[in-house]
């Protein structure tokens, strides 16, 4: 026969080890967070010849499957180029479309857009200038719209832009 001792001993550290494993159990089926988007900034100044505007530029790291958020560049003209990889672009009522390596993309002021690399194990790297109004935003996070395709759903990425 078992003392009861034992018995409340052996339960407790049943009881830990069935605790422990469901922990494990749970965070290996938990999805891990959308990787973020990696900004670098390289500088900004002043537009020659206009003071009321001002030229930002960036690098931006996009990790396999990392998305930004819908936004608009308000009154800003956006130009990407691709140094490596490649990222899909959807804007507002339009098809998506790839940006690869070594294209360039300009995009007018004021579109709704996002951009998300789809590969499963490549980084996407590009350059960004963006010619902007003095001390604006350099990007304002707005709502999905109702027409919005591919790209991965909002809870897939970070809000990082």
């Amino acid at each position: 026969m078992i003392p009861n001792k034992t018995k409340h001993a052996f339960a407790g550290t049943s009881l830990f080890v069935a605790i422990v494993l469901s922990i494990s159990v749970l965070e290996a089926h938990e999805p891990s967070p959308a990787p973020k988007i990696d900004s670098q900034h390289v500088v900004t100044e002043p537009l020659a010849g206009d003071p009321d505007k001002e030229i930002d530029i960036k690098i931006y790291t996009f990790p396999p499957h990392s998305a930004t958020p819908w936004h608009i560049h308000q009154d800003s003209v956006e130009i990407a180029h691709m140094l490596q990889g490649s990222i899909m672009l959807e804007k507002t009522g339009k098809p998506s479309y790839e940006v690869a390596e070594g294209e360039t993309n300009i995009l007018p002021p004021n579109v709704v857009h996002r951009g998300w690399n789809p590969s499963d194990t490549e980084a996407a790297t590009l350059y960004v200038v963006r010619i902007k109004p003095q001390g604006a935003p350099l990007a304002t996070i707005v709502s999905p719209p109702t027409d919005a395709g591919q790209a991965p759903s909002e809870s897939e990425y970070p809000e990082d832009e």
